[in-house]
């Protein structure tokens, strides 16, 4: 039997949110990207940088933490070689706390970058509540990273307690002083990021400028903490470029994406109207090329698509609860699921 033309039509942003956007989808075949094989990846504008970038990115904390040199470099040069030239990486110090993974990163990004430079699009973030704390960690990562100028600097992790909102808005504050890096040409574009507290983000876009923002979103956060929904639409409006991360779950085992439904949300983050590009942890080749497989065929999920695993990621989304606030101190306890 022939498919109806509404099963076969691209999901619309009005067909996406009616659907619970749940994400599922058919999973697609999960070969891995054969590694003679050069794929492009399909590029996307970053909001109103205007700068072109790959749907899949690299984030690199994992990849730090595995404290194998030889492998990190191949890994970081074949990613670079599949179109993965998107780069998220992060100081070691944080207001939070302490990510080793990302000392041992940095080491193995400037090396790279010292002969790849032009290729990659790099980001890193700056974690501290006080603007001059700000400024000084900034120069110190760029000396970490053996360059002058990253491309973006997001203000990371904004919906943590740590960050008291009128004092992140504030011209002393942080933000204020990533702007002031970016004229001062320390970076191209400033941005936030976030895990929890999606309404502290809606809010926050309508005091400060920001070029790009980064949240976790996953076709199982869709029903608790919904960024896509709350947030996004404003930041579209604003033509903010849109970045998902925590993609396959959060940073605590008991929430990790279960192997069958990681291409699924993929497909859902990229199918997310206007959302430039994912950003995924990897710590090896295979892990690579696998993800790099399925953004290269990547194709928008249908409204049909979006209604299949509904009922499996509602019931994850409550086995999960607000599992990204765990690591805030005052995180919230509960938030009332949604799109279920």
């Amino acid at each position: 039997m022939a498919a109806s033309p509404r099963s076969t039509q691209m999901l619309t942003r009005r067909e996406f949110v009616a659907a619970g956007a749940a994400g599922g989808a058919l999973l697609l075949s999960s070969r891995a990207l054969p590694a003679e094989e050069k794929q492009k990846l399909p590029q996307r504008t970053l909001g109103k940088t205007g700068v072109k970038v790959p749907i899949l990115g690299l984030g690199t904390v994992a990849l730090g933490a595995l404290g194998d040199e030889a492998a990190a470099l191949k890994l970081l040069n074949r990613a670079i070689d599949l179109g993965v030239t998107y780069i998220d990486t992060a100081p070691p110090r944080t207001r939070i706390a302490p990510f080793t993974g990302y000392s041992r990163a940095q080491k193995y990004i400037h090396a790279v970058l010292k002969e790849r430079r032009k290729e990659v699009f790099i980001v890193t973030k700056c974690l501290e509540t006080d603007g001059s704390k700000a400024m000084d960690l900034v120069a110190s990562n760029l000396k970490e990273l053996g360059v002058e100028q990253v491309d973006l600097i997001y203000t990371h992790s904004i919906g943590h307690a740590v960050y008291d909102f009128d004092a992140l808005v504030a011209d002393s504050g942080p933000m204020a002083a990533l702007e002031r890096a970016k004229k001062d040409g320390l970076c191209k574009f400033v941005g936030v990021t976030g895990h929890n507290r999606p309404e502290k983000f809606a809010r926050v876009i309508q005091k400060r400028d920001i070029d790009v923002m980064m949240n976790a979103v996953n076709i199982v956060d869709r029903h608790t903490y919904a960024f896509e929904d709350i947030v996004w639409p404003t930041a579209r409006k604003k033509n903010i470029g849109l970045v998902a991360m925590k993609v396959f779950g959060g940073g605590i085992v008991a929430c990790k994406m279960p192997e069958k439904l990681r291409e699924a949300s993929l497909r859902f983050c990229l199918s997310v109207p206007e959302v430039a590009l994912a950003v995924v942890g990897m710590r090896t080749i295979a892990e690579l090329e696998q993800n790099v497989g399925w953004a290269a065929k990547f194709k928008p999920m249908t409204a049909d698509e979006a209604k299949e695993l509904k009922s499996e990621t509602v019931a994850l989304a409550k086995q999960w609860g607000v599992h990204l606030d765990k690591l805030d101190a005052k995180g919230e306890s509960s938030r009332p699921l949604i799109n279920t």
